[in-house]
């Protein structure tokens, strides 16, 4: 027999007994109290929907780019104003020009630089959410995530889409750097900055730091925000658009369109951020994990084949029991 699941699509069928019936019931008559049968109640309009929904997403997620914004500014003046201790005569124009000189040119303090912007919008991030959203949660939520997310079924299915997604991003940045090799050098240049050479740093950065941040703030704030005015559907295909204008670069921007669209899934399947944090994890770890393994999964063949392959054993694996279809939005 097939398990029931989250990502299996179907909503498992309780049997009639009089507890189920009484709690119809209860809820049959929260939702007369509460309006949700009100003919008076009005589904928000394309105005509302435009304003509340995609114009506050927008400025949640310009709030963040400017927190990382002002970090470099303030790294940026701090530098400066070394080089003005260090030479008096220098005026204060050019000490910010020699010290944008000296994070290009020193390897360490351009992925520093990252790391901290990055930590930095990360701290508001779960702050906020958590004040908005996570501290809502229930004991209905908490044993909804304790009996149905946190499955092992549902990690490797997780684990599973989140490399076969690796390697669809590499296949689209193939593709750009068919069409446009300059735009494509020009990216690898820049994320060479800044992320450098240091492991440690990089780690920190982009499989900690960064999952978290961007997590809390496109698959928390942002999707549990869209979500009061739009299908799951038109929520997910507006918060992967968002996704890509966070990353402020059109190569990134692009590739990541089906890595965010995943994750809002994820997100709305499993009520929660965490298994989106996991798996945003996971897959920024995937350039670490493939360098280490056989040639073979850094060929064109592996590139075009483990797609395909994540994505059908993904699909068996719900089938055959992932968690069960969920309506409602993220509460955890």
């Amino acid at each position: 027999m097939e398990e029931e699941g989250v990502f299996s699509g179907r909503r498992k069928e309780n049997p009639v007994t009089q507890e189920n019936l009484d709690l119809q019931e209860n809820s049959a008559e929260r939702q007369i109290q509460s309006g949700i049968n009100d003919k008076t109640v009005k589904t928000p309009g394309p105005v509302k929907k435009f304003f509340a929904g995609i114009v506050v997403s927008g400025l949640i997620l310009a709030a963040f780019i400017a927190v990382q914004l002002i970090v470099g500014t303030v790294f940026l003046a701090v530098l400066a104003a070394q080089q003005m201790a260090q030479n008096p005569s220098v005026d204060w124009e050019y000490a910010v020009i020699l010290a944008q000189s000296r994070i290009y040119a020193d390897p360490i303090l351009m992925p520093l630089l990252t790391a901290v912007a990055t930590v930095c919008s990360a701290i508001p991030a779960v702050f906020f959410y958590w004040l908005i959203w996570g501290r809502k949660r229930t004991d209905a939520d908490r044993r909804f995530f304790r009996e149905k997310v946190l499955k092992g079924r549902v990690f490797l299915m997780i684990s599973i889409a989140a490399f076969g997604l690796y390697y669809f991003a590499v296949i689209i940045s193939a593709v750009i750097a068919m069409v446009s090799p300059h735009i494509m050098q020009q990216y690898e240049d820049m994320i060479e900055l800044a992320l450098g050479e240091d492991t440690i740093i990089m780690l920190v950065t982009t499989v900690i730091a960064a999952p978290v941040s961007e997590e809390c703030i496109m698959r928390g704030l942002i999707l549990r925000n869209l979500q009061k005015y739009f299908s799951v559907p038109v929520t997910i295909i507006i918060q992967a658009i968002l996704f890509g204008i966070f990353h402020m670069n059109w190569v990134q921007g692009l590739y990541v369109l089906p890595v965010g669209a995943a994750l809002g899934y994820t997100a709305v399947k499993c009520r929660s951020v965490l298994p989106c944090i996991y798996m945003h994890m996971f897959y920024n770890l995937m350039s670490v994990v493939v360098a280490l393994l056989p040639a073979f999964f850094q060929s064109v063949l592996c590139c075009v084949l483990m797609p395909v392959l994540c994505a059908g054993l993904v699909y068996y694996l719900g089938k055959r029991g992932g968690m069960q279809d969920v309506d409602s939005g993220v509460q955890g």
